[in-house]
C-alpha cells in the first residue's frame, strides 16, 4: 500500500488524488501537510511549491523503492512536455525546506537511475503504520551527505519561513497566507525568475487581501530586493512601486518591520553611505532581528572598509539564513575576510550543492579559491560548466586567462589577459567588477586605478561600463555601483599604494569615516592618517 495513502506512480491508469484529498502524514518527525503545501517541523513551517509537494508524495508512496526519472515526470507533470530542469529544481528545493524543517528525511539520488526517500535513523513512519496496522520497519538511514551538505546548520534553517509562518494573525485569509508563505520561498533562491514569481504571487496578495499590512510590506520588500536584478529602466519604474506598497503597509500597521526595511533597502547608497547606515540601524532598533535589513547593514559595513566589523555582524546570523542563497554566498566572502577559509570551503561547496549555476555563489567560490593562492583549483572551476551559470563566452574566457597569467606571472601572458579584461570593463558593468578582482590578482596596480578612476570618479581616458544594459551578464550586487571589491585581500597591493587614500577622498568615503569617527581596516594597522580623512 502506498505510504502516503495516495497512489503508486507505477499505478498509471489509477486517478491520482487531490493535494486537497490526501491525508497528512509523518517523515521523520515533520509532518506532511498536502492540502496546505506544507511540512511542519520541529524547526519551522516551511512551504512548498505544488510540483514539489507532488514529487514529495509519488516518492512516500514508492515506500523506499526507486523511482526513474521518466516515472516521476510523468507522475508528477502529467500531460506537460518539461525537461528534467524541472525535476532537478523540485528535488533541489525539497532538499532545502526538509534541511529548513528539521532534516527528518532525505532525498537520495540514484546515479544514472532517480530518487530515493529515506527517512532518518530511528523514525517512525505513521502514514505506513496507520495503513498495515503493524510497526514499522526502521527506515534506511538518511544520507550521510546531506548532513554533511548541511554541515552544522541549526535547526532553524530558515527563520524567514518559520517566523513568517507563525505569526500570521487569526482571520487572515487562507489563500493570501499560502501565497506569502510561496513567495518568501521563492524569494530565498535569489534568483530574477524567483524574484517575479514572488512578486506575482504578492502582487495577487494584496488584490484579495487588500487591508492586510504584511502583503503589502512583503511586496515591497521583495520588490526592493529584487531591484537589484532590474534594468535600469525598469528599476527606475520600481522605486516609486516600492513606496507606494510600503506607504500602504505603514497605512495598516505604523511600525511594519518590512515596509520600513524596504525603505531602507531601495535607496542606492554610493556616495551616500552614511544615510544609509542610519536608515537601516533605525529599522534594526525596532526590529533587531529582521534578517534582510541585518543583511543589508552588514554588507554596507563591508562596502565601506569597515570589513571585520561587517563581517563578524553576518556571523550573528549566518544560521538563520542557511536556506537564502544570497546570504550563504555573502556568508563565503566573510569567512574568507575573518582568514577562516576552511569554513569558507565548506559553506561554498555547501551553496554550490544547493544552488548549482547561481552566479552569485558561483563567484564566490571563484573568488575565494583565487584569492587564496588556489590558481589550480580556480581554473578548474572555470572550466567545469556543470555548476557554471550562464555567462557569456568572452567572460569566460577572460576569467580563464586571467586567473592562468596569475599562475605563471609570465609577462606577455598578463598583459594580454589584462587587454582583455579592460576590454571586458568597457562592455558591461559586471566586467568592471569582475576587472577590479582580476587586475589585483594579477598585481596589474596600475590598471587598477586607472579603471577605479574611471568607474567612481569618471574621469582619465578609460570610459568604463556604468549601467547594465539588455542583453548583459547580470549578477547579484553589479547593477549598482559597488565598492566592496576595493576591500578584499585580492586588493590588499592596491589599498597599500599612495594613490589609494585620494581614490577614497574622491569617492567620499574619506568623508564618511571622518563623520562616523572611525577608521577602515586597512588603516588601523599602519600611521595614523585621522587628520587626512576629512581634507
Amino acid at each position: 500500500m502506498p505510504l502516503a495513502g495516495g497512489h503508486h506512480p507505477d499505478d498509471r491508469d489509477m486517478p491520482r488524488l487531490p493535494l486537497a484529498r490526501r491525508a497528512d502524514f509523518d517523515l521523520g518527525g515533520i509532518s506532511v501537510r498536502p492540502s496546505r503545501l506544507l511540512l511542519q517541523g520541529a524547526a519551522a513551517a516551511v512551504p512548498l511549491e505544488r510540483r514539489m509537494m507532488e514529487v514529495l508524495l509519488a516518492l512516500a508512496d514508492a515506500e523506499g523503492g526507486v523511482l526513474d526519472r521518466e516515472q516521476l515526470l510523468q507522475s508528477c507533470w502529467p500531460g506537460v512536455v518539461v525537461g528534467e530542469d524541472a525535476l532537478h529544481r523540485a528535488i533541489s528545493g525539497l532538499r532545502k525546506a526538509a534541511a529548513a524543517a528539521g532534516d527528518g528525511f532525505a532525498i537520495e539520488t540514484v546515479p544514472r537511475i532517480g530518487y530515493r526517500l529515506q527517512v532518518k535513523p530511528g523514525a517512525e513512519t505513521e502514514a505506513a503504520r496507520a495503513a498495515t496496522g503493524a510497526d514499522v520497519v526502521e527506515s534506511s538511514p538518511a544520507l550521510p551527505s546531506r548532513r554533511a551538505l548541511l554541515s552544522g546548520a541549526v535547526a532553524l534553517a530558515s527563520v524567514s519561513a518559520g517566523a513568517f509562518w507563525v505569526k500570521r494573525r487569526p482571520g487572515a485569509n487562507p489563500e493570501a497566507v499560502r501565497l506569502m508563505e510561496e513567495a518568501r520561498v521563492a524569494q530565498q533562491e535569489g534568483t530574477p525568475d524567483a524574484y517575479v514569481q514572488a512578486i506575482r504571487q504578492l502582487e495577487h496578495v494584496v488584490e484579495i487581501a487588500p487591508d492586510d499590512a504584511s502583503g503589502w510590506g512583503q511586496l515591497a520588500l521583495t520588490r526592493a530586493l529584487a531591484d537589484e536584478h532590474s534594468s535600469p529602466e525598469t528599476g527606475a519604474a520600481v522605486i516609486p512601486q516600492i513606496g507606494k506598497a510600503a506607504r500602504r503597509a505603514l497605512q495598516l500597521e505604523a511600525d511594519n518591520a518590512d515596509a520600513r526595511a524596504a525603505l531602507a533597502i531601495a535607496l542606492p547608497y554610493y556616495g551616500d553611505w552614511l544615510a544609509a547606515e542610519q536608515r537601516l540601524d533605525a529599522v534594526l532598533h525596532d526590529h533587531p532581528a529582521h534578517i534582510e535589513s541585518q543583511d543589508s547593514r552588514a554588507f554596507l559595513l563591508t562596502a565601506t572598509g569597515r570589513v571585520r566589523e561587517g563581517s563578524e555582524a553576518r556571523l550573528a546570523f549566518a544560521e538563520q539564513a542557511a536556506s537564502n542563497a544570497n546570504m550563504q554566498f555573502r556568508l563565503t566572502y566573510c569567512l574568507w575576510f575573518l582568514n577562516r577559509v576552511d569554513e569558507a570551503d565548506r559553506v561554498a561547496a555547501r551553496a554550490l550543492q544547493m544552488w548549482p549555476g547561481h552566479p552569485g555563489v558561483w563567484f564566490s567560490r571563484l573568488w575565494l579559491l583565487a584569492g587564496t593562492g588556489r590558481h589550480d583549483r580556480a581554473l578548474a572551476h572555470i572550466a567545469d560548466d556543470t555548476g557554471r551559470p550562464p555567462l557569456p563566452a568572452p567572460m569566460v574566457e577572460t576569467l580563464r586567462a586571467a586567473t592562468a597569467a596569475a599562475t605563471t606571472r609570465d609577462r606577455q601572458q598578463t598583459a594580454a589577459a589584462a587587454a582583455m579584461v579592460m576590454k571586458g570593463a568597457e562592455r558591461s558593468v559586471a566586467g568592471v567588477v569582475n576587472a577590479m578582482m582580476l587586475l589585483n590578482l594579477m598585481e596589474e596596480t596600475d590598471r587598477a586605478f586607472d579603471l577605479a578612476t574611471a568607474y567612481y570618479l569618471e574621469r582619465g581616458p578609460l570610459i568604463a561600463a556604468m549601467h547594465w544594459r539588455p542583453g548583459q551578464p547580470m549578477v547579484q550586487d553589479q547593477r549598482r555601483r559597488k565598492t566592496n571589491m576595493l576591500f578584499t585581500p585580492i586588493a590588499e597591493t592596491m589599498q597599500r599604494d599612495p594613490r589609494f587614500l585620494p581614490l577614497m577622498q574622491g569617492m567620499g568615503l574619506a568623508d564618511y569615516w571622518a563623520r562616523r569617527g572611525i577608521q577602515p581596516d586597512f588603516l588601523k594597522t599602519g600611521p595614523d592618517v585621522s587628520g587626512q580623512l576629512s581634507r
